[in-house]
């Protein structure tokens, strides 16, 4: 992983006075170290990992602080002897979502740059190659993050092309790239672990002359009595590139029942390993993603839909409530007689129930306050109350089939099927 000193200049002045980072560093300084880790099971995104050697770095140094532009205008950014330019995006203050990246196949703006045009042509080939996969599956939220990245390397590839030619004596430059450590520390985000075999495995794959090869994992996230293990699936490039290209998700029950599917890995819209467990126990998980039809990034929830038959490809078909279904989930926690400590730890809670997690929580109940776990139930827009052994409050259900208590009224919300 990279330290405090290898962060650029634009990292150290302009970063730090963006809203995301500010939200960022607030969320941390506010929270109990606890809850903003979430007992070590919080899974940071690439840009969160950078805020926190940012935060590290800005503690331990006493730096100039640098105005904020009052304009949306570009910001230019500093990266060995190239200069990029980089909107700030009100979108970046909105979104704190780990699907949302601005990087294509872990490359930020600034190191697509010092890539060798041939190194550019191979990303665009993968990505065309991506694009047609997702097109035969129907997956079109794939398709639209995959196409958004197509153009920009073909815009980037056109912008060095006339840079070159008008500057013919310009020395092509190479970024010093590591491409295993990138690989581990993509795989620690997703929430894979750090475990020495799992490196060791990684590294054997990369050394092995098959184009393609897979290493397993284990998650310890799954609820008593079930297990879940991975099959992780790297693919192999001509100009030797390693790639992450997507994971099978195994879930076995006490009743020896097994749920499996892939879960496609894209910068822009991968579900951690966290959430592929809450998935295939029947959570939903919440997603942003760029709705072509709007040309907007909007918010959903998802679910596996278990009740109809697995696709060609061996996946189940997902179940959507987008947003126009009206899924607040603030409102819900407050109509839930929810109580908090402090403020802060319902703003946690809230973001902790839209990843699917089961959430440690205090309610009321006769006329006195609980401790228990709750499960957000965005299908009917309320939440799953349990006590501490995990019996359903007031049914005393057993936490298995959580959303399948009764049948959805279809005519309710307009479902569509998609394959990921």
């Amino acid at each position: 992983m990279r330290t405090t000193n290898d962060l650029s200049w634009y990292d150290k002045n302009i970063t730090p006075i963006t809203w995301a980072y500010k939200d960022f560093v607030k969320e941390k300084e506010n929270t109990p170290p606890e809850h903003f880790f979430q007992d070590g099971e919080r899974i940071f995104t690439s840009r969160e990992v950078k805020f926190l050697e940012i935060f590290e770095y800005k503690n331990s140094k006493n730096k100039i602080n640098i105005s904020f532009p009052k304009t949306d205008q570009p910001v230019i950014q500093e990266s060995g002897d190239q200069k990029t330019s980089e909107n700030i995006l009100p979108l970046h203050r909105e979104t704190n979502n780990p699907h949302l990246e601005t990087t294509i196949e872990g490359y930020s703006s600034s190191e697509l740059m010092n890539l060798s045009d041939g190194e550019l042509e191979n990303l665009l080939k993968l990505k065309k190659e991506q694009y047609k996969i997702e097109q035969v599956n129907d997956d079109i939220i794939a398709m639209s993050f995959i196409d958004s990245q197509i153009k920009r390397l073909l815009g980037l590839i056109h912008h060095k092309s006339i840079n070159n030619n008008q500057n013919p004596n310009i020395m092509e430059t190479t970024k010093e790239f590591d491409q295993v450590q990138y690989l581990k520390d993509q795989l620690k985000y997703l929430g894979f672990g750090e475990d020495s075999t799992l490196h060791k495995d990684l590294e054997k794959g990369i050394e092995s002359p098959k184009q393609q090869f897979e290493i397993k994992a284990v998650s310890d996230k799954a609820l008593p009595g079930n297990t879940v293990d991975f099959s992780l699936k790297f693919n192999k490039s001509e100009n030797g590139g390693v790639f992450f290209n997507s994971y099978q998700a195994t879930l076995k029950n006490e009743k020896n029942e097994s749920f499996s599917h892939n879960f496609y890995v894209s910068k822009e819209n991968t579900f951690t390993a966290k959430e592929a467990v809450n998935l295939l126990e029947g959570r939903s998980v919440k997603i942003e993603f760029h709705n072509p039809k709007t040309d907007q990034v909007e918010p959903a929830f998802v679910k596996l839909d278990f009740k109809e038959p697995k696709t060609e490809k061996g996946n189940y078909n997902f179940q959507n409530f987008y947003k126009n279904y009206g899924i607040d989930t603030a409102e819900i926690v407050e109509k839930s007689n929810l109580v908090f400590d402090k403020p802060e730890y319902k703003e946690n809670t809230i973001k902790s129930l839209e990843k699917g997690n089961v959430v440690k929580v205090k309610f009321e109940l006769d006329d006195g306050v609980i401790e228990g776990k709750a499960v957000l139930n965005p299908q009917y827009k309320n939440l799953n109350l349990y006590d501490q052994d995990m019996n359903r409050i007031n049914t005393n259900k057993p936490l298995q089939g959580l959303e399948d208590e009764r049948e959805h009224d279809k005519a309710n919300v307009r479902e569509q099927s998609i394959k990921r």
